[in-house]
């Protein structure tokens, strides 16, 4: 706990702390290879594969390594693709079945390349075109704002997502005094809209079809809660800087995603068999308006939008009337049932196995059986990394107390392993401290329960907290 508030802490500064982070260090080491851009077939609808990864090239050019807080006390644009590579080798390694989608563009700058639904992507790629510049000027700083919205899309829903909240939210717009560049930065915040992540996450929200077959500004997910905390650091960045035009039209789009997000909910809320879909919805917009409050509170804000913030903010505490209730109504669906689950999967992030695929990412918690259920058969894990799977799960049981996700992704790896957890494959590769807890009633009992009952107790309890 205190190494994750070192680090909020550190991510609120404007430049890097002295004291060494992992995984920073780790990107670091690897952060002078290029990136290749292999092309490979596929489409949404294709399945992943599961061979080997191409290994990087290595260019006989590649430029020295960079040093910590290398971009004008930020972390350095090649480090941090790398540790997008860390967290998605899958974008990387062509084995991505949308690969053949990411568009071959070329640019003159990394901001070019953002007005594509998967623009984002190919930054990643092209990172090259930004350098590490001790003394950024303000095209170079655009540059790099494009491209930590990019790493950030990247990561944001895997198991260790890149650490520029801070960045995307206010400290490059408050930094930004060039206007014809904030100008570009506000046209980037602006498309983000359109920017496509099915078969990035596994946390989209089943709203009215499903979120594959959707256009991106019809899909509900933790990805607009990161694009509304942008948008509200450009509304409060161009009140500050005293452009009144753009100021409104980005209080406006607030507005606009905020109600299409409400709308979203107070389409399902009352639609019987959609309890599930109810919950998960609850869930995101739960955290999404906490991603508006971080923006509104930031450090850099704090002497401007006064008004927005009275308007946008709190809303899933105070003032339930906003936007129909819906905010304030999912909060309690939220606070009642789902507060305990989270969704940052710490316990997880030691099996490095589960970020070679992008079929491997988490969902929202807690109903996550069919996830277990895949990783136990998932054909390019032996029984070895199942069994690190479960050690994972069981140590996030442990410490994480109340919660239920982790007990039905074991449930999922019970049901669908010979034997069960227990049994003749398993078993030998746990760890005594696993296998101890294994057999610990509580848990026990927690697996046990059938899916169908489990689902079943939590569509009861959504219906019982929705009454007309």
């Amino acid at each position: 706990m205190a190494e994750r508030t070192r680090k909020a802490r550190d991510a609120t500064r404007h430049v890097a702390s002295p004291r060494p982070n992992l995984v920073e260090t780790l990107a670091q080491r690897r952060a002078s290879r290029k990136i290749p851009p292999p092309r490979h077939p596929g489409s949404i609808g294709t399945p992943l594969t599961t061979g080997p990864s191409a290994p990087a090239a290595e260019a006989p050019d590649d430029p020295p390594a960079e040093r910590r807080g290398a971009f004008g006390g930020f972390i350095g644009p090649r480090t941090l693709v790398e540790q997008v590579r860390v967290a998605a080798p899958y974008l990387f390694d062509g084995s991505h079945p949308r690969e053949a989608e990411r568009p071959a563009r070329t640019a003159r700058r990394l901001h070019e390349l953002a007005h594509h639904p998967l623009g984002w992507w190919e930054m990643l790629f092209q990172v090259d075109l930004l350098p590490a510049s001790e003394r950024p000027s303000a095209a170079e700083r655009t540059d790099y704002f494009a491209l930590c919205l990019a790493a950030h899309f990247a990561s944001c829903a895997t198991y260790v997502p890149t650490d520029v909240d801070a960045k995307i939210r206010h400290a490059l717009w408050f930094e930004q005094e060039d206007a014809a560049e904030r100008a570009n930065m506000l046209e980037l915040a602006a498309a983000l809209g359109d920017w496509d992540v099915r078969r990035f996450s596994a946390r989209l929200c089943r709203t009215d079809g499903d979120p594959l077959g959707l256009e991106p500004r019809r899909i509900v997910s933790g990805h607009d809660g990161e694009r509304l905390s942008v948008l509200v650091g450009a509304m409060l960045a161009s009140i500050a800087f005293g452009d009144a035009a753009a100021a409104a039209r980005f209080e406006d789009l607030v507005d606009q995603e905020l109600r299409r997000e409400a709308d979203a909910y107070l389409a399902l809320e009352h639609v019987p068999g959609r309890e599930l879909d109810l919950l998960a919805l609850a869930a995101t917009l739960t955290h999404n308006v906490g991603d508006v409050n971080q923006s509104l509170e930031s450090s850099s804000a704090r002497r401007v939008g006064d008004a927005q913030k009275v308007r946008f903010g709190k809303l899933a505490q105070e003032r339930p009337e906003r936007y129909s209730g819906a905010f304030a109504r999912a909060a309690v669906l939220y606070r009642e049932l789902l507060a305990p689950e989270g969704h940052r999967n710490y316990p997880l992030r030691q099996v490095k196995a589960l970020r070679t695929h992008a079929d491997l990412l988490y969902p929202l918690g807690p109903f996550v059986d069919a996830w277990g259920e895949r990783v136990a058969t998932w054909p390019a894990f032996d029984p070895q990394i199942v069994a690190d799977v479960v050690a994972a799960l069981v140590d996030g049981c442990r410490r994480l107390g109340a919660q239920e996700s982790y007990y039905r992704a074991l449930a999922g790896i019970d049901a669908r392993t010979s034997g069960g957890l227990l049994g003749h494959e398993l078993d030998p590769l746990h760890a005594p401290a696993t296998r101890r807890q294994l057999r610990d009633p509580t848990l026990r009992r927690k697996v046990a329960v059938a899916r169908v009952s489990f689902e079943s107790s939590y569509r009861k309890r959504v219906r019982s907290l929705t009454v007309r």
